[in-house]
């Protein structure tokens, strides 16, 4: 039976649906007529809104007709066009959104004139306005009061169609309706609802159980060659439903399998194959319910389907096809009594079939059995087994939590012995996942003393050893790992795990002189092993020699883990491997581990000894990048004072060397804040003084080089001293002092890197002084003396 909803749409806008009187054209005597000018004038606005396509414009129009049609009533409430007005006025508001405003003006209409079109016009708009509104009581009585106005022909079947649809949506009307349908089939100008009105009056007495009245009304559309398909569809599809009801099982048939093949009845195909797949199912013919279920490709309603299911797969129980009938009852099976007879053994057995050939939607049906069936049949060993599948599954998708908990509501005395040897195993496996170390040693002891043959009891001494460990019981931890170490047949893989992990487990007990043995039987033992697991014995192997100071021989081994997996020794294997060679005091390789710790920001995982070693050997070794570089890593810029004074002094030096004295000159003023021995404090002076030279910052300079001067140094101080105080005479242009002070050095210092240098600037000056002879006398004791010195300034 069609509700109201399917009329909304023709109802939502029923201005649209109902025409509006036109205005007729009367030749009359011209008369001067205010108020008919005033109606025009609105009536104009009015109909130049209906013609306007842009919503926003339609309302503004609509707006100033409805203004103008409520002045005109105010002035002229009797002129001949004041009916018109009402109407025109009610349009107005209906169509500029003002729906309460309209039907005012249309109650109006109505209680002052009871026949006409306007009349007509707003009794339908009113009717359909209460309809839309689902205020069925008040819609229907207008649209019976509009049926009894017609204006054209059919306005009478179509109000009473309407007024029945109302009552059938209200409790006991149907005889209302029925009456309403009676008067469309006696109106002869409505011949258009006729087929409608029998189909709908067929509809109510099926609905009562008056099957023999219902059956004609069917009948006289299903057999009309003139009635449109989809409504012959209709009807024929209650034929069936009625002649099946009446056990008129052929005419049933007949008009059941009209609408299965006939084009435009698609709408009712679905109900059509459910009766006579019922109809089949009566008649024992299940392999013919079996073929109306495959050759229908629609979709009934979910209730409809599920009874669809249930017939189908009860015929394919009966043909002897539960595989298919299983999964069926997946659908169906909420619908099926608990306890039915076959209920549960066909639930079981789907779920079972389903499990052994599928698989990925078990869980569904595991739950939806255990739903339906679990407190009923309790003790069943099928419940327990459906449980056990359904844990299996839960672990299988690494949702170990829910499986472990469902291991827990399993008795392994109600499951078959394949399936308890099962149950001990992936229970014992899943609550290790889980972390469950007790329940997975208790469940693994089970399987490892009640099935020591099975394939598995090696993997299930591994898994229990693992969780000793977790548990801190390190000796059974390793018995279990030894038992298959000296198992003949055990795999490599459960060998190498059973050393590895061992070794793993004297680590943690620092037992490291067994885990490094253990270790090393891995690599020489089991071939082939992954990179990563080379890697790792290689690392504690060399990290134990290590700790026992077999320094050199650690190395190689350290190398190798490095070598085999970077990513994951590249910092454990670079820190054992600088404290190694700052053990063994091997310069370069320190050196270049300590820049991949800078690199890789690991440095200080390195001994802050062994870094500061190599730097101050890098600086005597002339290394002067490698030294600024590796004593940065120690220097604390924002808390000097933490940092040794050593540390700033040749980190000072190096800057100046590698040509960064900016950076230099920090160094040296934290150094200068905390120096207080003069033979040192003279040394940093010296050096803030060739900082401010490099920077030329000449100012600076002298004014440090007259600090230091004031200090008196000695030694290597003193000739750095004056071979920076000459370079600042020969910026002041006084070439004599430079020259003094560069032969103060050349005349008093042996030093092979600053006796050349000062002989050099001392040529530089004389070339400045045009002394020709001495310039290349120097030239030649600069030869003669340093063949091989270059500047490097």
């Amino acid at each position: 039976m069609k509700t109201y909803l399917l009329f909304i749409s023709a109802l939502t806008f029923p201005l649209l649906a109902q025409e509006a009187p036109r205005a007729q054209i009367v030749e009359e005597p011209l008369v001067a007529d205010a108020g008919n000018d005033y109606f025009n004038r609105a009536k104009n606005i009015y109909d130049s809104a209906n013609a306007n396509k842009d919503p926003e414009i339609r309302r503004e129009l609509f707006l100033r007709s409805s203004n103008i049609f409520s002045n005109y009533l105010e002035e002229f409430s009797n002129h001949t066009n004041t009916e018109a007005a009402w109407w025109y006025l009610g349009s107005s508001f209906y169509q500029s959104g003002l729906i309460d405003d309209a039907r005012r003006c249309f109650s109006v209409l109505l209680n002052q004139y009871r026949q006409g079109k306007y009349a007509a016009a707003a009794t339908y708009t009113l009717a359909a306005d209460h309809f839309n509104r689902k205020e069925f009581t008040l819609a229907a009585p207008l649209f019976e009061r509009f049926a009894e106005n017609p204006q054209k022909p059919g306005d009478k079947s179509k109000g009473y169609i309407l007024a029945a649809k109302c009552y059938l949506q209200m409790e006991s009307r149907s005889n209302q309706a029925l009456s309403n349908y009676r008067l469309v089939l006696e109106d002869a100008e409505g011949t258009a609802y006729h087929s409608e009105a029998q189909i709908e009056s067929g509809k109510i007495h099926l609905k009562n159980g008056n099957f023999d009245r219902a059956l004609p009304f069917f009948l006289s559309v299903a057999d009309s060659d003139t009635t449109a398909i989809k409504l012959r569809g209709d009807a024929a599809l209650h034929v069936g439903i009625t002649a099946y009801k009446l056990n008129q099982l052929s005419q049933a048939e007949t008009y059941l399998n009209w609408v299965l093949s006939t084009s435009g009845t698609e709408a009712f195909r679905p109900d059509a194959q459910l009766i006579l797949m019922e109809m089949s199912f009566s008649q024992k013919n299940y392999k013919k319910v079996i073929s109306l279920f495959e050759q229908s490709n629609e979709l009934p309603s979910k209730e409809k389907n599920a009874q669809r299911l249930m017939i189908t797969a009860k015929a394919l129980m009966y043909e002897k096809n539960p595989n298919r009938a299983s999964q069926l009852f997946r659908d169906i099976e909420r619908l099926v009594d608990p306890e039915n007879e076959i209920a549960f053994e066909a639930a079981y057995f789907r779920l079972h079939a389903f499990y052994q050939t599928e698989g990925k939607y078990v869980l569904e049906q595991i739950d939806g059995f255990l739903e339906i069936y679990e407190k009923p049949f309790k003790n069943d060993p099928r419940i327990h087994t459906a449980k056990l599948l359904k844990a299996e599954t839960l672990f299988a998708e690494k949702n170990v939590k829910e499986a472990a908990a469902m291991y827990a509501k399993i008795d392994p005395n109600l499951l078959k012995e394949k399936n308890r040897i099962g149950f001990y195993y992936q229970k014992g496996w899943c609550l290790a996942e889980a972390g469950d170390a007790d329940g997975a040693i208790r469940s693994f002891s089970q399987f490892i003393e009640k099935y020591p043959a099975d394939d598995r009891h090696l993997t299930a001494l591994i898994k229990r050893a693992q969780f000793y460990a977790i548990l801190d019981d390190y000796a059974k931890s390793v018995l279990d790992y030894d038992k298959v170490i000296k198992t003949a047949e055990a795999p490599k893989d459960l060998i190498s795990i059973a050393w590895l992990e061992s070794a793993r487990v004297r680590r943690s007990e620092n037992q490291e002189e067994d885990s490094l043995k253990r270790y090393q039987s891995l690599l020489e033992k089991v071939p082939n092993l992954s990179k990563p697991i080379q890697a790792e014995a290689n690392y504690w192997i060399g990290y134990g020699l290590l700790k026992k100071n077999d320094t050199l021989k650690a190395i190689p081994y350290l190398k190798k883990a490095r070598e085999l997996h970077r990513k994951a020794y590249a910092k454990h294997a670079g820190v054992s491997l600088a404290i190694s060679y700052f053990g063994t005091q091997q310069l370069d390789p320190l050196s270049e581990e300590i820049h991949q710790a800078i690199q890789q920001d690991y440095i200080d995982h390195i001994p802050a000894q062994a870094v500061k070693w190599c730097g101050m050997q890098n600086f005597n070794a002339g290394a002067f990048s490698k030294s600024a570089e590796t004593l940065e890593t120690l220097a604390k810029y924002d808390e000097p004072r933490a940092t040794e004074k050593e540390i700033w002094r040749y980190l000072g030096k190096s800057l100046l060397e590698t040509k960064e004295p900016k950076k230099a000159l920090i160094a040296i003023n934290h150094l200068l804040e905390m120096e207080s021995q003069p033979a040192w404090k003279a040394d940093a002076l010296v050096d803030r003084a060739r900082a401010h030279f490099a920077m030329k910052d000449f100012e600076e300079s002298r004014k440090a080089s007259n600090e230091a001067n004031e200090l008196r140094p000695q030694g290597r101080t003193s000739a750095q001293l004056r071979l920076v105080s000459g370079d600042l005479y020969i910026i002041e242009n006084q070439l004599g002092q430079a020259a003094a002070d560069f032969l103060y050095v050349i005349n008093f210092y042996e030093d092979q890197e600053l006796k050349p240098l000062a002989i050099s600037k001392y040529i530089g000056v004389l070339e400045k002084q045009g002394k020709t002879n001495e310039t290349e006398e120097y030239k030649t004791k600069l030869q003669s003396e340093f063949p091989a010195w270059k500047v490097t300034e």
